[in-house]
């Protein structure tokens, strides 16, 4: 299964001007790149990733898109999921949007800004003697999006507002005024769900006189769209209408002042001058759409962020968050650029799974500790249960067959939750911060108790059975079962060498389990070495010892998943690896792109954006 992370693999167009000048404010220096649009999205809606201009405020996100005479605004909120386990009837879900429609603007041209400066998108349409100019914002630290359009030239034209709720996957709708507050809504909340989600989005306008009106040249008018859950509050409707009634002119000036102030803080933290404006153009593009969706302590973005303009599902692994490697990456680059307050969110998922952890690791596997799925979402759900029938999924899956992991998709992997310590690692070493680490010491302890489980001592080496470099399952054919069967793979083996490295440090730290640390030491040097063969005269690295779980992956290659366990995130090889083996990693670099099985391609990065660069970096 092939995944893209919403920040590595969505990057957005961006221009520069001007030249470096160090004696530039970082907001100023920022300011030089924005992302350029001449022509309409055409991948909106999309169920993957959309291509047209981006906003949000880390909780609510949009996505711009339609041409001048009918735009749509998607409105996703990142607590906005449907908790229905049984791949794919689940997942993050799309609230609604707000279209709005300019017929005289038929045929205009099109130009947009995303400037990632302040979050905020300007469009252009122009036709004839009609300039109509549409500026669109999410303010931070307030749930809404606030649109304000004017015209420039000497002709009126009419302007429809429609806001709308998405329908179908099972949804609720409703919709309603209140006081010249129009609402719609959207909700799940069968007696099958884990737990209900409900969301109210309220529309106010200022200087429309209704939801149909004659837009005069020279005069503005705004609109205000208000966003509320059952997570925020109970109150969520009556909340989402009261934010929108009480906007007002100033209220919005308001909102701005304090929204252009958050980004110019947050532009202020870090900065990089590279000479080499493409690398630049990637940092501040990346930096942006992580702080577009990355602020609710809560609810983390998924595989999609908070740029949704179709449903999650099928075709996007229900935008959850996947403990194998997708979760984990975006944040690889918060930690040195001085942004750890966007990692924040990354942790809730996982801690709120411990307890379903630990009864899956008790009843599946017998071992104290956790044992953790694919595919997670927020608050304990788990996204990644096959559905009761495999029927429905037979023309994916190629089985019949039911109730296998146990019903939860686990693909193989044993190695799930301990990929899920390293950004806790990552997040430590770089602030060894006494707060964090009592925190999420919990769980890395009962990851430390399912290896001392798990993992068998033989032969002087500690041994890691069916346990799968790759993601396997049904897909491999109806010998599936007979097919799980890797041992030591080098994603494990890697993953193990930085976990028991980090947990030595972090309970010496936190002076706490001085008792555990001589079995902890022991199994970090007694870990199985990470197999190599002989290939044409030349050693590589296998994906795994033996076993043919994940079929031909047990060959040499596969860089991106082995770079994984071995250089980055784990840093286990790197600039002060032994200088042998270090060649070797090297080698297998040289060799992107040119064998067939190999998941490394420099040509088409697919999921891995954040990780070729960096090994070979490293290395």
């Amino acid at each position: 299964m092939r995944k893209l992370n919403f920040v590595t693999c969505f990057i957005i167009t961006l221009a520069a001007t001007g030249c470096t000048q160090s004696h530039m404010s970082n907001q100023e220096y920022v300011v030089r790149y924005k992302g350029i649009f001449t022509h309409p999205p055409l991948k909106v809606p999309t169920p993957t990733v959309p291509d047209g201009p981006i906003s949000g405020n880390g909780d609510v996100g949009i996505v711009v898109g339609g041409n001048p005479d009918f735009q749509t605004i998607y409105i996703s909120k990142v607590d906005f999921w449907k908790a229905k386990r049984g791949y794919p009837d689940g997942g993050v879900c799309l609230p609604g949007g707000l279209n709005i429609s300019i017929p005289e603007l038929q045929g205009a041209s099109y130009y947009a800004e995303q400037i990632i400066a302040d979050g905020t998108v300007k469009e252009v349409f122009k036709k004839d003697d009609i300039t109509f100019h549409l500026s669109t914002f999410v303010p931070a630290g307030n749930n809404s999006v606030i649109v304000e359009m004017y015209t420039e030239g000497t002709k009126s034209c009419k302007v429809g507002l429609d806001l709308w709720a998405k329908t179908g996957l099972e949804s609720k709708n409703g919709s309603g005024e209140k006081e010249d507050i129009y609402w719609v809504s959207r909700s799940f909340d069968s007696t099958d769900l884990d737990w209900p989600t409900h969301i109210v989005l309220a529309m106010n306008m200022i200087g429309a006189g209704g939801r149909d009106f004659e837009l005069k040249p020279s005069s503005k008018v705004y609109v205000i769209v208000a966003a509320c859950t059952n997570h925020d509050t109970p109150d969520y409707a009556e909340t989402a209408i009261q934010n929108a009634a009480q906007a007002s002119i100033k209220s919005i000036q308001t909102l701005r002042k304090a929204n252009n102030e958050w980004w110019k803080n947050f532009w202020s933290k870090s900065r990089v001058e590279l000479n080499d404006t493409l690398i630049e153009k990637y940092y501040y593009g990346s930096q942006y759409l992580l702080a577009c969706c990355s602020r609710n302590k809560n609810f983390p973005p998924g595989l999609w962020g908070n740029s949704l303009t179709e449903d999650a599902g099928f075709s996007n692994w229900e935008g959850d968050y996947h403990t194998n490697y997708n979760h984990q990456a975006p944040w690889w680059g918060t930690y040195s650029s001085n942004h750890v307050e966007l990692a924040v969110p990354y942790d809730a998922p996982i801690l709120d799974y411990m307890k379903n952890g630990e009864n899956l690791a008790r009843e599946l596997l017998n071992c104290h500790g956790v044992y953790y799925p694919v595919g997670i979402g927020p608050k304990g759900f788990c996204s990644s249960m096959f559905p009761l029938t495999a029927v429905k999924m037979k023309h994916y899956y190629h089985t019949d067959e039911t109730g296998i992991e146990g019903g939860y998709m686990f693909l193989g992997q044993k190695s799930n939750a301990v990929f899920c310590t390293a950004n806790m690692f990552m997040r430590f070493h770089h602030t060894y911060d006494t707060a964090y680490a009592k925190k999420v010491y919990p769980f890395i302890r009962e990851v430390a108790d399912f290896w001392e489980d798990y993992l068998k001592f033989e032969n002087g080496r500690y041994m890691s059975y069916d346990d799968s470099f790759w993601e396997v399952g049904p897909w491999m054919g109806k010998e599936w079962k007979k097919d799980y069967g890797d041992f030591n793979p080098t994603l494990t083996l890697g993953m193990l060498r930085m976990f028991f490295k980090g947990i030595l440090e972090m309970s010496s730290f936190l002076k706490t389990d001085q008792d555990h640390r001589e079995k902890w030491q022991h199994i970090l040097d007694h870990l199985s070495p990470v197999s190599t063969v002989e290939v044409n005269g030349e050693i590589r690295i296998k994906a795994c010892e033996g076993g043919n779980g994940s079929g031909s992956r047990t060959l040499p290659g596969f860089g991106r998943v082995m770079m994984h366990g071995l250089t980055f995130p784990t840093g286990v090889c790197g600039v002060k690896t032994d200088p042998v083996f270090a060649r070797v990693l090297r080698k297998e670099i040289d060799r992107w792109g040119k064998e067939p099985m190999d998941d490394a391609n420099w040509y088409n990065l697919g999921g891995g954006f954040e990780t070729y660069f960096t090994s070979a970096a490293r290395l």
